[in-house]
């Protein structure tokens, strides 16, 4: 009996719960004080095991008019009478019932008996003589109702449920009797809101099921897990590499396409939407959107696909070659600009590439930006078509013609010209001398002083500066120009005036490891050995010391290699230490 008892705490007792109906006039109800005082209710005598068990959730046994009445017995009665009180029920020779109305409430609060129809009913609890005994339909209900679900957990069958309420871990469901779905098996994703699924009816399968606990738990999940395999078995026996599939575009990545193909994934990569440049899938894709690609291979095991939109378009590089010819001129949009260059769609998934030597026929051009933004359309002229690597050669510069072929022929070396700085580098000075025209002056071309090492000590950007053609090369598009041409050769002017054997006046530049560097004029430099100068006057210092003017007389002259060797002759007369030059 112990046992028992337990089993009562657990049990749904929420149909018993309920406020016994009122007291009909000559009929008191059992269970309710006796207002005439009399002796306690000869049904409420101590329970047999047998009766105890029938009513904590055994099935009853089948309905049948023969045999005594107790607790637990299930019979067929009719419905005597209904009122908000509850619904008399005859249900032997001159014994009447009572059942809660609430039993028979429909989900709007119809009562769905009238008098006179037949029902089957289980008696939970006699009464005294004169009384009615308590009777229950909803048991004969939840009997009926823990037999489907039994049969379907066994038989592995959906069953439909209604969602009554959120409660505590996940919803609680009607399923002919309450049962219990997990949160986390209410749907194949995770749930968020789970109060937008109350009241709605579903499919579940039966995970457990107690009858003597009168326990149930359910899943909905179950059911979508295995209706999705179902599919991707299906899906997978009519997925051919080489053949079409059709499918709902499911996400958008930023390297490809997801699309549901029926329980299986098949990915669009990037490079297989176009034959064109794609920058972004969802410019050529949309959520939701059915598509129809070509199913390239087929992983069974990952149940995943991969597929080309690409490849159901016809290849545009396969006739491109007849419309696009070397040398015509051609029309598109710049599809994306890159620091080598810009490229162009020509024609529906294809783009040719500006380069970014071909956009000015100047150096100038530091960034194709500076002269294209994406979207723009241009005119462009085709260099050459490649379909088998599928390239294409534009230009830019060649929509005017080459200054070279209007230019080139009339420069000669000798010639003065005028031009613009526009870029100096550490070797020399790039000068315009005409619109797509640029020479270089060498930093050993602007000036006959062998102390200026860098140019722009000498130039500046953007200075308009006059120079002499020192040579053309037409054919390689290259000029050498020199500033220092312009002035007189301070060697030769040295060399005319001077000789073997003269003494003269030189400034000590620098000194060096084996001897001193003498200025003798502007522009040209001697050099004086440790062993023809005077013996130094400080030990560990240098005979000659910079800034120092002496006299020196010339020993050998090099006239090719502009060289002059020298000896000191003593101090200047006239000698005060002075800075060497900057």
């Amino acid at each position: 009996m112990q046992a028992n008892a337990d089993q009562l705490g657990e049990m749904d007792v929420s149909g018993l719960s309920e406020a016994a109906p009122p007291e009909l006039p000559g009929r008191p109800v059992p269970g309710l004080p006796d207002d005439s005082g009399g002796d306690e209710d000869s049904a409420d005598e101590a329970w047999t095991p047998e009766e105890l068990e029938a009513l904590l959730g055994a099935e009853p046994a089948a309905a049948s008019d023969a045999g005594p009445i107790r607790p637990g017995s299930r019979r067929t009665g009719r419905v005597v009478a209904v009122d908000e009180a509850g619904v008399i029920v005859s249900f032997g020779a001159k014994v009447e019932g009572i059942v809660p109305v609430g039993e028979f409430r429909g989900a709007e609060g119809e009562v769905s008996v009238v008098p006179g129809e037949a029902v089957e009913v289980v008696v939970e609890r006699l009464g005294a003589p004169g009384a009615y005994a308590v009777l229950s339909h909803r048991r004969v209900r939840e009997a009926a109702a823990w037999k489907r679900i039994e049969a379907a957990r066994a038989e592995n069958q959906p069953m439909p449920a209604k969602v009554i309420e959120r409660i505590k871990g996940g919803l609680r469901v009607d399923i002919g009797v309450p049962a219990f779905l997990p949160a986390s098996q209410v749907d194949a994703q995770p749930v968020r809101d789970l109060d937008a699924w109350v009241g709605r009816t579903i499919d579940v399968a039966v995970m457990e099921c107690n009858r003597r606990r009168a326990n149930a738990v359910v899943s909905r999940s179950a059911l979508l897990k295995a209706a999705l395999q179902e599919r991707r078995a299906e899906t997978l026996a009519r997925l051919t590499v080489g053949e079409p599939a059709s499918g709902v575009v499911k996400n958008i990545t930023d390297y490809g396409v997801f699309v549901d193909l029926g329980g299986i994934d098949g990915l669009i990569k990037l490079a297989e939407l176009s034959h064109g440049r794609v920058r972004k899938p969802g410019d050529v894709l949309k959520p939701g959107e059915e598509v129809t690609a070509k199913v390239l291979r087929v992983d069974p095991a990952k149940d995943r696909a991969l597929l080309s939109l690409r490849q159901m378009q016809p290849d545009p590089w396969a006739t491109i070659a007849e419309t696009c010819q070397p040398g015509s001129r051609v029309r598109g949009r710049v599809t994306s600009v890159r620091d080598y260059g810009a490229f162009v769609e020509v024609a529906r998934g294809i783009e040719g590439l500006i380069h970014i030597t071909e956009i000015d026929w100047s150096r100038r051009v530091k960034h194709p930006s500076k002269t294209f933004s994406e979207g723009a359309e241009i005119e462009a002229v085709v260099l050459g078509v490649s379909p088998e690597e599928r390239r294409i050669s534009l230009s830019y510069k060649r929509l005017t013609p080459d200054p070279w072929d209007e230019y080139g022929g009339s420069l000669q070396p000798g010639q003065v010209v005028a031009g613009v700085v526009r870029q100096i580098a550490a070797y020399g000075v790039f000068v315009e001398i005409a619109e797509g025209i640029e020479g270089l002056v060498h930093v050993s071309d602007l000036s006959w002083d062998a102390r200026a090492k860098n140019p722009r000590d000498l130039a500046r950007k953007g200075q308009q500066l006059n120079t002499v053609i020192l040579q053309v090369d037409t054919e390689n598009r290259r000029l050498s120009l020199g500033v220092k041409q312009l002035a007189p050769d301070v060697w030769d002017t040295f060399l005319s005036e001077n000789a073997v054997g003269d003494v003269m006046d030189g400034l000590v530049l620098r000194s060096a490891r084996h001897g001193a560097f003498v200025e003798l004029a502007p522009g040209v430099e001697g050099f004086c050995r440790n062993s023809q100068a005077p013996r130094a006057k400080a030990k560990g210092k240098p005979a000659l010391q910079a800034g120092q003017r002496c006299r020196f007389q010339i020993l050998d002259v090099n006239e090719r290699g502009r060289k002059i060797s020298l000896r000191c002759e003593g101090e200047s007369p006239d000698s005060g230490e002075e800075p060497p030059p900057a």
